[in-house]
């Protein structure tokens, strides 16, 4: 990457190139205007109307070419003259988004041959959704993550623990797989701060909506 100073700037000959899509972008504009109108509606639905302490969610928006990897539409926040930070690149724990890494990890060991318990991994592999505390280090630390709103299905498919973001489901498909596989196949698509640990299975490492969409 160059970087032009005022000289350079001055001269009629400068021309920006941007895969920016004009049309693509005023619709992901638009769709981040009304959406967040939405979910400010939800947050003022859980708070006293006259609360004027209300921290409201922020939003960023990415659109990307799959096949170049090209960002076609990108917004970074929800009002600009509010924030200047641009949420987009900005670095967050990636959250269950994360989650299809662990069963890509799952897929990938099955083309290569490797066997889990149960056999070969596929779509209707049985994986244990229940109460668990998962150790790491050699046993030294100990993990006890919980479903949301602490719900356990048992035996599930790991497409219905995907389907429904089962977080222990998809842990123990992690240990199965090997937390450090996950963070390498992480890595090797862009999501660097990921490591080998029970935590890696839900997203516990920072990356950007950048990143990720590139991913």
């Amino acid at each position: 990457m160059q970087r032009a100073g005022d000289s350079e700037i001055g001269h009629d000959s400068l021309r920006i190139y941007t895969s920016l899509d004009p049309e693509l972008q005023r619709a992901a504009a638009e769709a981040v205007e009304i959406g967040m109108k939405n979910v400010d509606n939800l947050v003022r639905a859980k708070h006293k109307k006259n609360d004027p302490n209300i921290l409201y969610p922020q939003v960023s928006l990415v659109a990307i070419n799959p096949h170049t990897g090209q960002v076609l539409a990108l917004v970074g926040g929800r009002n600009y003259a509010v924030s200047q930070l641009n949420h987009a690149v900005a670095k967050r724990p990636t959250g269950s988004i994360f989650k299809p890494w662990v069963y890509a990890t799952a897929e990938q060991g099955a083309v290569n041959g490797q066997q889990l318990a149960g056999g070969t991994f596929t779509a209707t592999t049985i994986l244990h959704d229940v109460e668990t505390t998962f150790t790491f280090d050699n046993g030294r630390q100990i993990y006890n993550p919980g479903n949301y709103e602490n719900k356990y299905f048992g035996d599930v498919t790991s497409i219905f623990a995907l389907a429904h973001s089962l977080n222990n489901a998809t842990i123990s498909l992690g240990q199965q797989v090997g937390f450090d596989n996950v963070a390498a196949l992480a890595r090797s698509s862009g999501i660097v701060n990921a490591k080998g640990t029970p935590a890696v299975s839900l997203g516990a490492y920072d990356a950007t909506p950048l990143d990720m969409a590139g991913a």
